[in-house]
């Protein structure tokens, strides 16, 4: 079944309050850097303690050693999904996939506030934003990754293209499109369901709310009626 994920960009009082008020639902809880480089270890128990998954998102890009070690100490802090940016390259991501045991990992592809002229500025052979993220998605599986992240425009292609199991984590959720801030590329929930997402990530939507509660609810619905059809 799809999940819903929170992303807990946000200060410390702020994240504890929404852990609180949202402890009744079937949530993952995304921990990034502006909350895990101030508070680290801490946040992490307080997620965990509660029993929610976690989704520690650092994605990590550097020598292939230091992401190993990186993925190890991960698994320490029983972090649930951990991102790895595709472009670090197979050695990268081989190495990291021989350190995760409960971890999942998760390879970004191409960030969701990026559009076609990031192409442009990598100066790659690459024609679309779609055929990189394919590229990419595929030398993360074939490296051992358990999934991938991209934006809900490429899940579809990915699922047809790769024939095999695997997750893909769409970020950059709008209950409506034209609140989509600095995204470039964004869906809302069901639109993401339908083309094939497992799980959908939402930050400023939930966090921004007087009332997150109901901002949950409506996609949970939404993933509970896709389930059923």
């Amino acid at each position: 079944m799809p999940k819903l994920c929170v992303a807990l960009d946000t200060d410390k009082d702020t994240a504890l309050r929404i852990l609180d008020r949202l402890s009744d639902y079937p949530l993952v809880f995304k921990v990034g850097h502006r909350l895990f480089i101030p508070e680290g270890r801490s946040i992490v128990e307080r997620i965990k303690v509660k029993g929610f998954e976690l989704f520690l998102d650092l994605k990590f890009h550097d020598i292939p050693n230091t992401v190993a070690l990186a993925v190890k100490a991960a698994e320490e802090l029983g972090v649930d999904y951990l991102t790895l940016h595709s472009l670090g390259g197979k050695e990268m991501l081989e190495r990291a996939s021989s350190e995760a045991k409960a971890v999942k990992l998760l390879g970004v592809s191409i960030l969701t506030s990026h559009d076609e002229g990031y192409l442009g500025f990598l100066r790659t052979r690459f024609r679309s934003i779609r055929d990189m993220v394919l590229y990419l998605a595929r030398v993360s599986l074939d490296a051992g990754l358990q999934g991938v992240v991209c934006s809900g425009e490429e899940v579809g292609e990915l699922k047809e293209s790769l024939g095999r199991d695997f997750e893909v984590v769409v970020p950059g959720i709008r209950l409506r499109k034209e609140n989509s801030q600095d995204q470039k590329r964004v869906l809302t929930p069901k639109e993401a369901l339908r083309r094939g997402a497992d799980m959908l990530v939402m930050g400023r939507e939930i966090l921004g709310s007087p009332r997150p509660e109901a901002v949950v609810e409506e996609v949970l619905r939404d993933i509970s009626h896709y389930e059923r059809t």
